[in-house]
């Protein structure tokens, strides 16, 4: 045999003649440290993915809190109202109007009522003026009986309603306060008629600088629409036979 110190051969011995190591221990000695290095490498990995997965999880709280921080100021910076058609002479042509209307409905004879845009939005100010008053006066919105104290809490009020005619959809621009925030609320879509009721088919959303998936809207209409304590809101009057937008201008017509 040969020695693994000296390198003298000899005969096999339990030790070596010259040197006079033992041979089996030095060989121990020698296979042990090239053993080791091997171990530690089969564990490291499993250190170092324990670590990652440790740093991530402490990481993931904040990277939450920042979405949801994010998403709540979207939603608190309202979207810029909408850019709306004048006429200076829209009270006058929009008065005009509404005396043909009512003469026709008197009559109970069938008449068409067109309004562009600059005319819409003058009859909804005029609608919205009476409430944004009594607001000015400090009259508070009032929560239907039934509720609990966490809704009675809830003060809500619209501020302001803006349209604009888009071929044959529109687009509602919606302000109101809630909580002493002003939020903003924009729906596109397309006004239908439906068993004497009026309906918004949407299309596309926004609260405040969100956007709202139209899946999303599509549900919530949906159920808004379809809910029994909200078809006499919808419902229009027996004189009215559709609403609808056409061609950029919102046309209503009688029986």
């Amino acid at each position: 045999m040969t020695c693994p110190k000296c390198g003298a051969e000899q005969e096999e011995a339990p030790e070596c003649g010259r040197c006079g190591i033992l041979i089996a221990k030095h060989k121990a000695q020698t296979v042990a440290p090239d053993s080791q290095p091997q171990a530690e490498r089969t564990k490291e990995p499993r250190g170092a993915t324990s670590s990652l997965l440790g740093r991530v999880f402490r990481i993931l709280p904040w990277i939450f809190l920042t979405i949801t921080v994010g998403l709540v100021a979207l939603v608190l910076r309202p979207a810029l109202p909408l850019p709306v058609q004048t006429d200076p002479q829209v009270a006058v042509h929009l008065a005009e109007k509404k005396r043909y209307l009512e003469f026709f409905m008197r009559a109970s004879q069938p008449y068409t009522l067109a309004l562009n845009e600059a005319e819409l939005n003058q009859l909804i100010q005029e609608n919205l003026a009476p409430a944004l008053a009594r607001r000015s006066r400090g009259d508070g919105v009032l929560s239907p009986p039934g509720r609990d104290a966490a809704q009675r809490e809830i003060h809500s009020a619209l501020r302001d309603v803006q349209v604009n005619l888009l071929g044959n959809q529109l687009r509602a621009y919606n302000l109101f306060v809630l909580y002493g925030k002003e939020i903003s609320l924009q729906l596109d879509g397309t006004l239908e008629t439906y068993g004497g009721h009026l309906r918004l088919k949407p299309s596309a959303g926004m609260l405040g600088s969100l956007p709202i998936p139209k899946s999303m809207l599509v549900r919530v209409f949906h159920r808004l629409f379809n809910a029994p304590e909200n078809r006499a809101k919808f419902q229009l009057p027996p004189q009215i036979e559709s609403v609808r937008v056409e061609n950029s201008t919102l046309i209503m017509s009688t029986r």
